[in-house]
């Protein structure tokens, strides 16, 4: 009876990866698949469950993260993560000491500060966006 229980749940996880596409029930599904194996050769619960929960997290911990980054390789940034190392131009000068500071890039104004305090940049300069805190574009001189 166990080896359709771990057949079971292994359909069971793919369908939920498959209408999700986390990347996350894929790996207890292997689990599973394992599981189902284990218990057609042997008829040892404890040795089911093992290979299930050790199988299951081995492809978790160590597959999932060179997966994830196979997979988001093509995936193209927007929004907020689009402008970090593009082009801005400042259009208010740019003072962390004053607080003051707005550039321009891909026509939309941001506030921006400077990533050095003892620098600052005039209306008109063109600088690079190292990085984005908040709501503010945090900038440095275009190399």
């Amino acid at each position: 009876m166990y080896p359709w229980f771990w057949l079971g749940l292994f359909l069971v996880l793919l369908i939920v990866e498959g209408l999700t596409f986390t990347l996350t029930t894929i790996w207890f599904a292997g689990g599973a698949l394992c599981a189902t194996v284990v218990s057609l050769i042997f008829d040892n619960r404890p040795a089911e469950i093992i290979v299930f929960c050790v199988v299951s997290f081995a492809l978790f911990f160590f597959v999932r993260p060179s997966a994830l980054r196979r997979f988001n390789r093509r995936r193209v940034k927007t929004n907020v993560e689009a402008v970090v190392g593009k082009t801005a131009r400042v259009i208010e000068q740019v003072d962390n000491f004053a607080g003051t500071g707005r550039v321009k890039i891909d026509g939309m104004e941001w506030a921006a500060r400077s990533y050095d305090d003892n620098v600052g940049f005039a209306a008109g300069d063109l600088v690079t966006v190292e990085k984005v805190e908040g709501v503010k574009l945090v900038i440095k001189n275009k190399s």
